[in-house]
């Protein structure tokens, strides 16, 4: 042990190993099978070799490549039959999450045991499972059931939540469904100290105005919230709040460490004085700390607080020193050991800088003043520091940052710290032996009138929108905070900003950009030019629960701050028009009316309109009296490039396009009906001659488009084909004389993720 301490106060070999370590798993996770991870990892045997104190850092590097080896192939790589092989797999599982209890429910589940494979609880896999039963489902229930299962994919767009990654990052590999009507359920009488915990704090606070607030505070859970709480959270920089954190975290280890030196002094209990009495406050405080961090199930924030915690009092009090660098240095080190996933999480870059601003801006300020003007002073100081420090990443993240947060959270973080946090505790303990309903009908009252005036500050002071920013400039922004920091020649931070700038007017920028969303079975594209918009149709929506328009479409305009002009909607059928009314309840029915001049069911009229200095051209339908073939046919061109969409028309209605004689040929075109043999005449793709076709369809969807004949008959017209379902969004950039095509999946691809 005595080693093992003196190593720690070895701080050059024990600081490079772990800045290997975090290089190196970094380089993995996000590079690992590409030639950049090649490149990078034959660099640092080279200078390794040449310089040999770096060796320290390769050796680093290499047990971060063999840690995230080992814990994927630990708790990530499970294998099931193919479904060709089998359909039904017999399984065991848990239940974690009801995620809705509307027939067909959907819940979460960790998979104890699939076929002959049994799983340990800690080890097991999880799932998202459809259930098509009566019965009645509880979190902790148990049961076995034939399923089918398959990797989990979602939706791949750019700009807007990634599924795919969130569900990776919480080890949902799976989704699929119970094929068993009637299930033998085991119900777990022993419910968990969480979930009793849980229940305990949802019936405590279950009369008051603010239980998701309480309930988040406390547990870690924000399931109570609804989604406009927890857009009002944002917009107002507090959601940092309801993440239980290093400030929570602290806090408790605080209030505990407070109490226990309190009762030690009131019961002059008598000591050697050579004890350090601080070492027993501390582990009251790490203990209550720990405490808080299980009830809140391990969540991934408060366990990475836990962590620092550790870190900075072991080296405290091993050194004899407040070594702020190292314990972050050391914290980040063990919680990527523990997984080194969790890099994909925001919220671990958010914490850790949050830290280190922290600590950058109390070495520079005099903490010793105990007048309160000198404490305001330096909570301004910090929270300002925070606010530039994070903005970067605010805005790369969240595509804006909140002006009324950097005020309101000098006011909200002492309100929290002081009143409403400990108060809770105290409640909450209380209760247990006491009922004290009134009394925290009371704080209930104080704390929702406090909310109500935050619900009075304007929107546009809340948050200020600017857009998507790129990786790129959050490089650029922190290597000029760095430069500002460490050189005494401040002038080589403009290094940063000029090379960013000089980047940005010498990029060739698109003249107009058509986006063909992945919606899955279904249609939704948006055409931009200067920061304005042309949508043509809205995707599905599923149990009017799922919509496309608002988990991809109105975040892709918010995220890029783009002005929607005209709309169109081709059809009424659900995979076209379902999100229509999440898109109209956005406020943009009127963008409508310009195509849809008496009412949006009926098609859209023939016309000819400018958009930014493109033509949009609609064509006569003859009233097929079938919605497919009725479908509003749209051709978006310049002098350069052109684009046809098609809906869901059939070789009918294709005929008479080419029959009226209509100027169809195109540059890119959406195949008609997603690809189904019933449309894509070879007439028709003679006549439109698209050097690009889009097919907007699911992976392995049940009707299987595009059709085997249809991609045949296209390939023999030389067009080249995309498919949404397999590539995810196509984005099509439009240049003086040429175009680009991206896709989601190629552009932000990870190994760790199976289709």
């Amino acid at each position: 042990m005595d080693r093992f301490f003196s190593h720690l106060k070895q701080p050059f070999t024990s600081v490079w190993i772990c800045l290997g370590f975090v290089i190196g798993c970094v380089t993995t996770v996000f590079y690992y099978q590409t030639l950049e991870f090649t490149i990078f990892t034959i660099s640092i045997v080279i200078v390794s070799a040449y310089f040999k104190p770096f060796s320290n850092v390769l050796l680093g590097f290499i047990c971060a490549i063999c840690c995230v080896g080992i814990n994927f192939y630990a708790f990530y790589s499970f294998e099931i039959p193919k479904q060709d092989e089998k359909y039904a797999l017999s399984s065991t599982v848990k239940i974690e999450e009801i995620i809705s209890s509307k027939a067909p429910q959907y819940i979460k589940v960790k998979i104890l045991s699939l076929e002959t494979n049994t799983f340990s609880r800690f080890r097991a896999p999880k799932a998202l499972l459809s259930v098509n039963t009566q019965d009645v489902l509880y979190v902790g229930d148990e049961f076995s059931a034939s399923l089918n299962l398959k990797y989990f994919r979602s939706n791949k767009n750019f700009y807007v939540f990634d599924s795919e990654r969130y569900a990776f990052i919480n080890r949902i590999l799976f989704k699929g469904k119970v094929l068993n009507k009637k299930l033998e359920i085991k119900h777990n009488n022993n419910k968990s100290l969480i979930l009793s915990y849980q229940n305990f704090l949802k019936n405590t606070y279950k009369h008051t105005k603010l239980l998701w607030l309480y309930y988040a505070l406390l547990s870690g859970d924000k399931s109570l919230m609804s989604f406009e709480d927890k857009q009002l959270m944002q917009s107002l920089g507090l959601s940092h709040l309801l993440a239980i954190s290093g400030l929570h975290i602290s806090l408790i280890f605080g209030l505990a460490y407070i109490f226990t030196r309190f009762v030690f002094i009131k019961i002059n209990l008598l000591f050697d004085q050579s004890k350090n009495l601080s070492i027993y406050y501390s582990l009251s405080g790490f203990l209550a700390a720990f405490i808080y961090v299980y009830l809140s199930n391990f969540l991934v924030s408060a366990t990475r607080a836990l962590v620092m915690l550790a870190c900075y009092l072991l080296l405290y009090f091993i050194a004899k020193q407040p070594l702020r660098w190292r314990s972050v240095l050391f914290a980040l080190v063990i919680v990527l050991a523990i997984n080194p996933f969790y890099l994909l999480n925001p919220g671990l870059y958010f914490s850790f800088l949050a830290v280190a601003i922290i600590f950058i801006v109390i070495s520079k300020l005099s903490i010793t003043n105990t007048r309160l003007k000198s404490k305001v002073l330096a909570l301004i100081v910090i929270q300002f520091g925070l606010f530039c420090g994070l903005l970067p990443l605010s805005l790369y993240f969240f595509n804006g940052v909140s002006i009324a947060g950097l005020v309101i959270n000098l006011v909200a973080i002492p309100v929290l710290s002081i009143v409403i946090l400990p108060l809770l505790i105290v409640f909450t303990l209380l209760s247990s032996f006491i009922d004290i309903s009134l009394i925290i009908q009371f704080f209930d009252h104080g704390v929702h009138h406090l909310f109500n005036l935050l619900n009075q500050i304007p929107e546009v002071l809340r948050w200020l929108s600017t857009g998507q920013v790129s990786l790129t400039f959050v490089v650029f922004s922190y290597a000029t905070m760095l430069l500002l920091y460490l050189l005494p020649y401040k002038w080589l931070a403009l290094l940063p900003i000029a090379a960013i700038t000089f980047n940005y007017f010498v990029k060739n920028k698109p003249l107009w950009q058509l986006h063909v969303f992945d919606v899955g079975h279904g249609l939704m594209v948006l055409i931009e030019k200067d920061k304005h918009a042309f949508v043509y149709d809205f995707g599905p929506s599923y149990f009017n629960r799922y919509s496309r328009t608002r988990s991809i479409l109105l975040p892709y305009i918010k995220a890029n701050k783009l002005n929607v002009d005209t709309a169109i909607l081709s059809h009424e059928d659900n995979d076209h028009a379902g999100g229509l009314k999440h898109f109209i309840d956005a406020g943009y029915k009127t963008t409508l009316m310009q195509f849809h001049s008496k009412s949006i069911s009926d098609a859209c009229d023939e016309k000819s309109i400018n958009f930014r200095g493109l033509t949009v051209q609609t064509f006569s339908s003859s009233k097929f009296n079938n919605e497919n073939d009725d479908s509003c046919v749209v051709r978006v061109f310049n002098h350069n490039h052109s684009v046809l969409l098609t809906g869901d028309i059939s070789k009918s209605r294709e005929a008479l396009l080419v029959a009226s004689k209509n100027h169809l040929q195109s540059t890119v075109m959406l195949s008609p009906h997603h690809g189904s043999d019933t449309s894509s005449s070879s007439e028709f793709i003679n006549a439109v001659k698209p050097q690009f076709v889009i097919h907007s369809s699911a992976y392995k969807g049940q009707w299987e488009f595009p059709k085997p004949s249809v991609v045949t008959r296209y390939k023999e017209a030389g067009s080249k084909q995309f498919t949404t379902g397999k590539l995810g969004q196509i984005t099509v950039k439009f240049y003086s004389h040429d175009l680009v095509i991206e896709t989601a999946r190629e552009q932000e691809s990870y190994w760790f993720i199976k289709d």
